[in-house]
């Protein structure tokens, strides 16, 4: 049976697993839904359209499905998912989307530290890791694995890549390239980084290839982008991104 402390507040329309843990003073609105091996530790809030999948772990006070900060919303029924294995720790809070069915997500076994804002309509990729004080505006995306380390603000609808590395403190006003190291206010791209894509395994023949690709958007030598991805998906995962940005691309320092 599901542990539920009794201080907790919990509407009865709501959808709890068995076994979830419901920590001290946690309130829990209607159309809320908690997946099996669930953690909700104390002060947690879960406000309506949460949606949260198996093993999460949240708080304590942390607050997940807040109404959009937009002048856009009006109201209407959108939600927040969690996929299996999220964390999200202390004091942090991520809202719900603007727009009918719409959905604010993060992806499988992310990691959010305390003291982060998620805000509406933003998509967190798989096993991404959001440090202290981040703060991601609306319709911010943040590629599977990417890490983006403490304080760091990114604009709305801004991008970072997957696999991708953000420095302390940085401005992230234009989009981060996927595999790369970025740092500063305004942000700049330096590197690859090299230490995340070793503990994914990218090392080797892929990793060259990366380094040749980064050189070239740092020459803007498309027609050496476009043959080296022809032999590589990863260099063609760069350069859809490219094409899709919104924003542009954040630029090359030095």
């Amino acid at each position: 049976m599901a542990q539920l402390h009794p201080s907790a507040v919990i509407d009865p329309r709501a959808e709890l697993a068995p076994d979830v843990l419901v920590g001290p003073l946690v309130v829990i609105e209607a159309d809320v839904v908690v997946g099996a091996g669930s953690v909700l530790n104390a002060g947690t809030v879960l406000l309506r359209g949460s949606r949260l999948a198996e093993g999460c772990r949240i708080g304590p006070y942390a607050v997940i499905g807040g109404e959009p900060m937009d002048t856009n919303f009006r109201g209407e029924t959108s939600q927040v998912v969690l996929e299996r294995g999220v964390q999200v720790r202390e004091f942090t809070n991520i809202h719900r989307a603007t727009g009918e069915g719409q959905y604010t997500r993060l992806g499988e076994e992310a990691l959010v530290m305390s003291h982060v804002h998620v805000s509406h309509n933003c998509q967190v990729g798989r096993g991404a890791t959001l440090v202290d004080g981040v703060k991601l505006a609306g319709h911010c995306e943040v590629g599977d694995y990417a890490f983006v380390s403490a304080n760091v603000g990114v604009h709305q609808f801004g991008r970072v890549g997957a696999y991708a590395i953000v420095g302390g403190w940085s401005g992230v006003r234009q989009d981060i390239l996927p595999f790369s190291m970025a740092n500063g206010n305004p942000v700049k791209h330096y590197r690859l980084n090299r230490v995340g894509l070793m503990r994914r395994g990218i090392t080797g023949a892929r990793y060259e290839g990366l380094e040749r690709a980064l050189r070239a958007f740092r020459r803007r030598d498309w027609a050496m982008l476009e043959e080296l991805a022809q032999k590589s998906t990863d260099v063609r995962l760069m350069l859809a991104f490219k094409h899709s940005s919104r924003r542009g691309l954040a630029g090359f320092a030095g």
